[in-house]
């Protein structure tokens, strides 16, 4: 495996967009590629979860994928595009994610917004990453 992989949170917004031009800038500079990756968040432990919660989940990784899916058709760069979508907590899911593909570079969103304190996973992700994390507001 080509330790080469630039990874991209989304949130499945069409801020993406912005992560994914700077994401594909990244991967030519150095010969890599881009992997575009979204979590699910379980409302509860998959592995315990009724029928009810299980098809909640499925029905959001389904919306998941077909999001990926758009991204790829419109994919029409320099760089190849892999997508990713898993069941399970957003930090993990990204960190697996980089370690698995020994990621050079992971790209997200800012967890800074306007004023009061940061949000989302950013700061989490930035504390855990074993590869550079680049923000992009």
């Amino acid at each position: 495996m080509k330790p080469n992989a630039i990874v991209v949170g989304t949130d499945l917004t069409d801020e993406s967009v912005a992560l994914l031009a700077e994401a594909e800038r990244m991967a030519k500079a150095f010969d890599g590629h881009v992997v575009l990756v979204h979590a699910v968040q379980p409302i509860e432990d998959p592995d315990q979860a009724d029928l009810d919660t299980q098809k909640f989940h499925e029905k959001l990784m389904s919306q998941a994928e077909e999001w990926m899916e758009r991204q790829r058709e419109a994919w029409d760069r320099e760089v190849d595009l892999c997508t990713c979508v898993q069941l399970g907590h957003r930090v993990q899911v990204l960190i697996q994610e980089v370690v698995s593909r020994q990621a050079r570079l992971m790209v997200l969103g800012s967890p800074f917004r306007r004023q009061g304190p940061p949000v989302g996973i950013g700061l989490q992700v930035l504390a855990q990453s074993p590869c550079p994390v680049l923000i992009i507001p």
